[in-house]
Parts: structure tokens; sequence; C-alpha cells
């Protein structure tokens, strides 16, 4: 049976082109500037998709022929990809454990050495996929998030040869099969991309089809005949191609500069520039065009050649540098970080990554397996290290740990009270605020935001004889039928509140109702400073926003029908205000500063939480106004001008806008006074 591709033998290789390693240039670049912080490049991050295209049509084209030849041996593909990955890898992971060793506190150090055992295993993925809890750190802190597009490409080329081998095996009917699962996987992302975001983003299934676009074009490209690969197309045909590049290059671009954190991505999204890639792919194939002779320009060709460890050093550096200097960057040191960056990917690529490759390279094979084999178990090791010892705090100064210390300052109740399912939501189930035993009066709902207040109402309630019921749950405001897309796509919030609801209306004794929620984070959508995080868009049962302006009305509508619904039945309700959100996480930052001896401004401006709240605020007051009492619970924390984050040196906050204990008792007197306050009449 002859298997090779029909129109190529055995052994054809596509032959070097320098326009595909200028297209490696033009998929790092929009990343690095991206990471950077340029808004600009708002929609970089789609580099990466462009690098799984290039990268499944290089592979791809190398392998095909020795599989259909009958030539292919896992251990040689193997080795290749050892060589060509592995030694910058492991050179940076060198130099990250020495720089978080230095500069991280114990709750990152941890968090980091997780990242390093997984790097080093190419399961980075699945790690931070894991982590996009909601008291997780901010994505940009963690300086090893990169590698999660390594272990995505990895995990592939582990399935990839196994495909090939198998369609070899029924037939060689290599492009078929490669396109089937590339269509298979492709409706996965679309869908996935809007019920499953960062499963889909993380993980290989949503991400296959990108990969497979380069594959089966290599495939097709190698299955043509020697003359369809000719420079002499004639004049429509090179036209035609020089079209094709010129629509390619404009695809990217659009989605470099159009694309932002609020594209849905991948999924559909990912065809413009993944498509953009191929088209350039292709086009370079059958003649020179003006693009491709631009592509081929020295400087980009020297950029692609350096893309991967520029890639691997950028975002190190950037995390790195803003760990260091405990702010946002000013633009004359992002530069400088841009700089430093190109500048270890020079070093790394010209001492590190071309000595290790090809056969000709440092090591023999067997040499190079059990070099390979020992680095990564050093580097698991130290990974493991960093993480069952919480980080190695006896590395920091008594008071730095002190103050590092309250990153982990959360509600010890927080799992046996909080994310009840509706359908055990009862009177008994809910915990119960205080020891006292008497009934409990009152109904805190709300939460995260509320739940750390709970030690305040615990303390006030507990000094009255008073007790009431804990009705919080992570990232569920406590309004009627309101949910977000992406957080609760089963809809628990839903059938949390109402299940809240039908309690309220079976124990009238619960006469005082304490609603409280992240009000900013609902009304406004987006993340706050440097929380990571997709737009929060919020829908119903029957319809979802997709911009800030329907979230706000969305929001606006909700609460108006939670507190006539609560007006109906009688209760007195207290609408807690807004938290400041700081934007950066309190502890880890304050601790950095004391331990660098770094004089660092870290308040909050007023007027920065007045900026985020201008909508909330107005409509929360408004709408309590003549059914509810508003509090703006803002005054504990800020002045005319900021607002605060630390008393007595202590942290007010436990991570970027969620109270510490030092901060929750702030609110003690608050809490007591308006327990004091007597039980209005029930309203008509």
């Amino acid at each position: 049976m002859n298997t090779a591709p029909t129109g190529a033998s055995a052994h054809s290789r596509l032959a070097y082109r320098k326009d595909i390693d200028g297209l490696r240039a033009v998929a790092v670049v929009p990343v690095v500037l991206f990471h950077a912080g340029i808004d600009v490049f708002s929609g970089g991050y789609v580099g990466v998709d462009v690098f799984f295209v290039i990268s499944g049509y290089l592979i791809t084209a190398l392998i095909v022929p020795e599989i259909a030849g009958g030539q292919f041996s896992y251990r040689d593909f193997y080795e290749r990809r050892i060589r060509r990955l592995f030694p910058a890898l492991f050179a940076m992971l060198a130099l990250c454990c020495a720089a978080a060793f230095w500069l991280l506190m114990p709750f990152e150090l941890e968090d980091f050495g997780q990242s390093v055992s997984t790097t080093s295993l190419f399961s980075a993925n699945f790690l931070f996929l894991s982590e996009e809890g909601y008291f997780e750190g901010p994505a940009e802190q963690k300086p090893l998030l990169h590698t999660w597009s390594l272990a995505v490409e990895e995990q592939y080329y582990l399935l990839f040869p196994l495909l090939l081998v198998l369609l070899r095996r029924t037939g060689g009917r290599y492009l078929a099969g490669t396109a089937i699962v590339l269509a298979a996987s492709l409706a996965w992302s679309i869908y996935g991309a809007l019920a499953y975001p960062s499963a889909t983003f993380y993980l290989l299934p949503g991400r296959t089809w990108e990969l497979l676009l380069g594959s089966v074009l290599a495939i097709w490209h190698l299955q043509r005949s020697p003359a369809a690969t000719t420079p002499d197309p004639g004049l429509a045909t090179a036209v035609t191609h020089a079209a094709a590049a010129a629509g390619g290059l404009a695809m990217i671009m659009y989605a470099v500069f159009t694309y932002d954190s609020t594209t849905v991505f991948p999924g559909a999204a990912a065809l413009l520039p993944c498509g953009g890639t191929a088209l350039l792919i292709h086009s370079g194939s059958a003649a020179p065009s003006a693009v491709s002779r631009m592509l081929a320009w020295p400087p980009l060709v020297f950029i692609g050649l350096i893309s991967y460890s520029l890639y691997l050093w950028h975002w190190p550096v950037i995390v790195f540098s803003k760990h260091y200097l405990i702010r946002a960057p000013l633009p004359g040191e992002v530069l400088a970080m841009i700089v430093v960056s190109l500048v270890l990917a020079v070093l790394s690529w010209r001492y590190v990554e071309r000595p290790f490759r090809g056969r000709a390279g440092w090591l023999t094979q067997r040499g190079l397996f059990r070099v390979t084999g020992a680095v990564m178990t050093v580097a698991i090791a130290i990974g493991l290290l960093y993480d069952e010892s919480e980080g190695l705090p006896g590395r920091l100064a008594p008071d730095v740990q002190q103050i590092a210390a309250f990153a982990e300052d959360k509600p010890p109740e927080r799992r046996r009270c909080e994310g009840i399912d509706p359908a055990q939501l009862s009177y008994e189930r809910l915990c119960r605020i205080t020891a006292v035993d008497t009934p409990p009066s009152f109904l805190f709902w709300g939460d995260s935001h509320a739940g750390v207040l709970m030690r305040a109402a615990r303390s006030a309630a507990t000094d009255r004889g008073l007790n009431g019921l804990n009705a919080t749950t992570n990232g569920c405001p406590p309004l009627l039928n309101l949910t977000n897309v992406q957080r609760d796509r089963d809809g628990i919030c839903l059938d949390y509140n109402d299940a809240v609801l039908q309690l309220l209306q079976d124990r009238p004794e619960l006469h005082t109702i304490i609603l409280m929620g992240r009000w900013a984070r609902y009304a406004e959508a987006t993340p706050y400073g440097q929380e990571s995080g997709n737009p929060l868009f919020m829908r119903t049962r029957d319809q979802a926003a997709s911009t800030v302006a329907g979230n706000r009305a969305m929001v606006g509508e909700a609460y108006t029908q939670t507190l006539e619904q609560l007006r109906r039945l009688g209760r007195r309700v207290i609408v807690l205000g807004p938290l400041p959100e700081i934007g950066h996480l309190v502890p880890n930052s304050m601790a950095k500063a004391t331990h660098l001896s770094r004089p660092v401004e870290l308040r909050l401006p007023r007027r920065a939480f007045d900026a985020r709240n201008r909508f909330v605020i107005p409509m929360l007051a408004a709408g309590a106004a003549d059914t509810a009492q508003w509090v703006p619970m803002q005054e504990a924390l800020c002045d005319a001008d900021w607002c605060r984050i630390q008393q007595h040196g202590l942290p007010l906050y436990s991570d970027d806008d969620h109270l510490s204990s030092v901060g929750a008792d702030l609110y003690i007197p608050l809490f007591g006074q308006l327990l004091d306050a007597p039980r209005q009449e029930a309203m008509p």
C-alpha cells in the first residue's frame, strides 16, 4: 500500500522560508507589547494563536514524510523537541526560581512553586485553569503564566504523531483525517468560548484546531506536485497570492489592534488571526509578494529566530519588575523591560538555544535524555520545596512575615457556610452568625464581600445577645433573577437567591435583611486594577448583557425588583454600600515595600474610588431611599483624599478587594448601631 502523500515522495521536505521566520516576529512582537501594557496592542495576545498555526505547519511538514515513509521515530522526534525547547526553558526557570526566592512573598512563592513543577511537566495550563478561583491572585502577578501555551503545544505533540500513524495504517488519508479533527475542535472552541471560557482558553481541545490548521496546510502543500510550488505561477496566480498575503496580514493586524479583554476568545474570534496566518504561509509558498518580501526583511527574520527565547523571557521580566516596583511601571520603565527582554532573548538564543540544536549539538541522544530527566527532577523538587514549605517564610524578616501572612486572612467559616447548594438551603442548613442561644432575627445576604464582614456582625450581635443567619456565597449578587455569564454558567446564583427569598417568606421572624455585594464589579463588568479575569457580564433567566450599559441596566432592574419583593414581605432592609477595591494585593504589596525598604504610595486615591462607583452608588442610594436604609461603607476607610489600606502597620485587606480581620473589625460599631435600631413597621 502506498501511504505517501499523493504527489510527493516519502522523503519530501518543504524548503526553509525566511518569511515564516518573519511571521514569527509578527506573532511575538504584539504579545510582548500587549503584556507590556501598551494599550494600542489590546489584542496582542493573538500572537500566541499565530505561533500555534506556524508550529503546526512546520512540525507537520517535518514528520508527515517520515511517517508516510515508515521512517518516523518517536525517540528522534522527542529528541528534536527537547533540543528545541528545553535548554532555554530550564535556563529561564532557573533564573526565575532565584528571583522568586528573593522577591516573592510566601503565598506568592508557594503559588510559584506549583507553576514550576507543572511547567516542568508541561501541564501548567491545568494549574492556571484551576487557579481561576475568586480568591486567587491576579494573573499578571504569576511569573510563569505564559507557559500555558507551551503546555498546550507539547500536549498536542504527544497526540498528533499518534493520529498520523493511525491514519497511515488506515490508508494514509492524512488530509481528510486531520480536517475532521480540526472541524470538531473548532466547533468545540466556538461553543466552549461562550459556555466554558476559561477551560476553552487553557486546554488543548479548544486549541487543537489552531495547530491543526497549520498541519492541514502543510499536508496539502506536501501533496501538491512540485510544479505547484515553483516560483513562476503566472500573473493571475501571483496577483491572487499577493492579495491573499495582504489580506492575511490585515486579518492578523485587525485582531491585534481591535480585540481586547472583552473579546470572546478563542472561539470564532480566533478564526481571524489563525486564518490570516494560514493565508500568509500559503501565499508565500507559491510566489514572492510584497508582504512575503517584507517578512523576509533581515531584522524581522532575526526577531523571528529569537522569538522563542523572547517569548520565554519577556513575561518573567515584566512580572518580576512589577513585583519589584510595587506599582504600575512608568513609560520609561516599560521601555527598559522590553529592552532587557530583547537582550536576554538574544543571549539565550546564542548561548543556550543554538548549542543544543541538531544532532551536532551538545550531548548524544542518550545523554540528552538523561540530562533532561535530571534537570526536570531538580526543577520539580525546587517547585515542591517552595510549595510544601508554604513559601519558605523563614527567609523573610519577622515584620515582613507578619504582614505577608494577611494574604491568608480569610474568614474561617467560608468553606462551611458559603456556597450551599440551593436545593439544600434551609433555615437549619444556613450557618448561625453567633453562638448565642437565641432564634435568628436577621439575615445577612450577599457575596464574599458580605462574608468577610461576618466577623464584625458576629461581634456586634454577640454583645447584644442576638443571632442571625449567614446567606452568603461567592460571586453571587444578593439580587433576584441576576447572575453572571462567565462565573455562574449553570445559574446557581439564580436558584440560590430564589431559595433565600422562599426562606424569608417562610420565616417572618427574620425581620431584618442586610444586603451586601461587590456592587461595582457587577455593574461595571470589568475587573479592577491588577485583577485578572474576563468581563463579568450579567444575565437573567431570559437575557444576557453584552455591554457595560446593558450590565448597569440589568443590575439596576434586579436591585429594584429585589427591594420591591422585600418591601412586600414587610421586612426592614439595610443596603450596605461598596467597599473600596484597591487594585493590588495589599498584604503582598505592603510586605514587599517593607522587605525592600522602598517607600511606595499604596493607598487608593479617593477620586479612584468615586470614579469606579460613579454609577452604582447613586443607583443603590436612590433605590433604597423609600424602601430601605442606605449605608455608605466607604466612610470608615476613606477621607476626602485617600482610602487607607493599613492600620498600625497591619493590612486592612487580605487581597485586593476583601477586608482582612483587622479591616472587618472597623465595622463593629456600625453593625452595633444597625442592630440597635428599632424594627421598622411593615411597609404598605
